[in-house]
């Protein structure tokens, strides 16, 4: 894994880091997102959606014809340990394999 990492170069790391949070968002969100297609195309006035912050962390609901199609919670630390946690970890893992160097070799001479 640090030979495939340490060959690397920044804009390759920041694109993992995209990817990653693509995939976040699809599987985060991947029940969620039929139903607010479904309430945003709805008909005029049938169909809405919620998304609001309090004790219990971030909360989604999507409503269409007055009824909840989805409700979703996840509190703040899993979120910002989610979305911050691997993308830092492959950051540091980067930095670290690029700047080991290999042993330099002793001089010679008796």
């Amino acid at each position: 894994m640090l030979k495939v990492v340490r060959s690397w170069s920044a804009g390759k790391l920041f694109v993992s880091w995209i990817g990653y949070w693509i995939l976040l968002i699809a599987v985060g969100l991947g029940r969620a997102i039929p139903a607010i297609w479904r309430a945003t195309h709805a008909e005029q006035g049938k169909g809405s959606l919620s998304l609001s912050f309090g004790d219990g962390g971030f909360t989604l609901s999507v409503f269409e014809k007055g009824a909840t199609i989805y409700a979703g919670t996840i509190h703040l630390l899993p979120l910002a340990l989610l979305v911050a946690g691997p993308p830092l970890a492959l950051w540091v893992l980067w930095i670290a394999s690029r700047s080991r160097r290999d042993a330099p070799e002793p001089m010679g001479g008796p």
